[in-house]
């Protein structure tokens, strides 16, 4: 049983480096030729955006994706994000389509719905496409790639986890831009059709099938989505609790627990300042370094061109909003207090480490609380 594809072996009988992948595409040596086309890939992009592609002088891998650079005649280049998993291959066991295709919806409407937004800085959406489930048994390796979805982008300039590299006072300047784009998203409020039409995919299972309360930035509503989501992960007793694997069902104790949740969610969300606390904030869902391009500015600064893979997005009351950000080798937050935090930290570090982290956070978190604290005050 597999979901996505092993990374292939170069000609030379090595790991594929990532690089030269369309000479060797036309000298018929592609080192993915026995699992997916290349060539199909290029078509269907000429096709769509019109364009002839001149080369591709990388291509990496995510976890879940491919990521190539494409070079094209007479325009930007381009960046391409491929499926590992075809779900018409033989023995797929990854997400089900009927749950790809809407996560596909929402990040090309969470791309559009951004474009605008300067301060936020999410990459250009130029095409996509979600994975098509063919009917009948899955024998044989796919012969095109309907099964695997696809996103281009415009390339922006620049490039990402170069944290390691910059001194201290480049690091400021980038924990400044950051700060300052966390913010902006805090601060945007999501359309009232974008969060009615995607909020309760966005929620993990186990889920209702549906709200019986419309979505709305209020206690109320939040309160029905907690309730929700108990009543739909522990159901009577004797029902399924958990993944069908764990063959588990509802005991007294379970029931127990439930009836107790459901009594506390009141107690739990704060009364006051509701206008606030519980209006609709859009969360890109892996804020950091990682997901980032950047590139030099003219003074030799660091300036963040993009930020991308918008796939873990979902929407949150602000009262729930995660103020993190990713930089390497930890995590900025704050704590529970409001208070700068540094968490991810590896293990055993040094106190003159633990300083520069904890200054980091300090620096983060002031920014970005000032720059939410000033547009919340202008409105």
């Amino acid at each position: 049983m597999s979901w996505r594809d092993e990374w292939p072996l170069g000609p030379d009988g090595e790991q594929y480096d990532g690089k030269q992948l369309l000479e060797l595409v036309r000298n018929d040596v592609s080192p993915f030729k026995n699992v997916w086309d290349v060539k199909l890939l290029i078509a269907e992009i000429e096709e769509k955006l019109h364009v002839q592609v001149t080369d591709i002088p990388t291509i990496d891998k995510g976890s879940n994706n491919y990521g190539f650079h494409l070079m094209v005649r007479d325009g930007p280049d381009i960046v391409v994000r491929l499926a590992r998993g075809d779900v018409n291959m033989p023995g797929f066991d990854g997400f089900a389509v009927e749950r790809q295709i809407p996560e596909v919806l929402f990040e090309a409407a969470t791309y559009e719905l951004l474009r605008n937004k300067a301060d936020v800085r999410a990459s250009r959406l130029l095409y996509y496409r979600a994975p098509v489930l063919k009917p009948g048994p899955k024998n044989q390796i796919p012969s095109d790639l309907s099964g695997r979805r696809v996103f281009v982008f415009e390339r922006s300039d620049g490039t990402n986890n170069i944290w390691k590299g910059l001194n201290a006072e480049s690091k400021t300047v980038l924990l400044d831009q950051l700060a300052r784009m966390r913010a902006a998203l805090f601060n945007f409020c999501p359309p009232s059709d974008f969060a009615a039409k995607h909020l309760h995919g966005r929620i993990f299972d186990f889920k209702p099938d549906a709200f019986t309360l419309p979505v709305a930035p209020t206690r109320d509503f939040w309160i029905h989505v907690m309730e929700s989501k108990i009543e739909a992960t522990i159901k009577n007793e004797g029902d399924m609790i958990g993944w069908e694997d764990d063959e588990e069902i509802v005991g007294p104790v379970a029931l127990a627990a439930k009836h107790s949740l459901l009594k506390a969610i009141p107690y739990l969300l704060p009364q006051e300042d509701s206008e606030v606390l519980y209006r609709l904030v859009l969360e890109h869902g892996d804020f950091g370094i990682h997901n980032t391009s950047i590139a030099e500015d003219d003074s030799g600064k660091p300036r963040v061109t993009s930020l991308y893979d918008w796939e873990t997005a979902c929407i949150v009351p602000a009262l729930l909003a995660d103020p993190m950000v990713a930089v390497s080798p930890v995590d900025l937050t704050a704590d529970e207090r409001a208070e700068p935090a540094v968490t991810r930290i590896p293990p055993s570090p040094e106190a003159a480490e633990m300083e520069v982290y904890t200054a980091w956070s300090q620096h983060y978190i002031k920014v970005r609380q000032h720059r939410s604290a000033l547009v919340m005050i202008v409105r």
